[in-house]
C-alpha cells in the first residue's frame, strides 16, 4: 500500500460584503416599492360597474384619491382631511405640466357625500377631468 497522501487544501479568499450589500439593497428596494405602490388601495373595495373602462393615456398625469369606509381621504397613502385635499390638488395643478385627471376611487361602504365632495374638492382646485372608479361587471364575485 502507498502512504497517506499529502493533502493541501487550497483556499480562496474573497470579501462576500459588497455582495452581501448588494442583496439587501435589492431586497429593500423591491419591498419598499411593492408597499407603496399599493398602499392605501387594499382597504378600498370598489362597486361594480358595466360602463367602467381602463385609462391609458400617457399625456394624462393621473391623481388617485382613496375614499375610505370612514370618509377620509388618501393619496399615495398619506391621509388627508377635506383642507389637505383641496391644497394637495391645488399644488398639483399648478406645478404639473400635464393635464391632470383626479380618479376618485369611493369605497362601495362609503358614504356617497364623502365621494360627492371629492369632486367638489377637485373642482374648487380648477381640475374638471374628474372619474369615477368602479370594477367591471364580474371582476369580483363578492357584493
Amino acid at each position: 500500500m502507498k502512504g497517506p497522501r499529502s493533502t493541501r487544501s487550497r483556499h480562496i479568499s474573497f470579501s462576500m460584503t459588497a455582495l452581501i450589500d448588494m442583496a439587501f439593497l435589492l431586497i429593500t428596494f423591491f419591498v419598499m416599492s411593492i408597499r407603496f405602490g399599493q398602499a392605501g388601495e387594499e382597504e378600498i373595495k370598489l362597486p361594480n360597474a358595466d360602463q367602467a373602462k381602463e385609462i391609458s393615456d400617457q399625456r394624462v398625469e393621473l391623481i388617485t384619491v382613496n375614499v375610505s369606509r370612514d370618509g377620509f381621504y388618501l393619496i399615495n397613502a398619506v391621509r388627508r382631511s377635506s383642507a389637505e385635499l383641496l391644497d394637495y390638488l391645488e399644488r398639483r395643478s399648478e406645478s404639473s405640466s400635464r393635464s391632470i385627471e383626479v380618479v376618485i376611487r369611493g369605497d362601495r361602504r362609503t358614504q356617497f357625500e364623502a365621494v360627492q365632495r371629492a369632486m367638489r374638492i377637485s373642482a374648487e382646485a380648477g381640475l374638471s377631468k374628474v372619474g369615477l372608479a368602479a370594477l367591471q361587471l364580474g371582476e369580483e364575485d363578492t357584493p
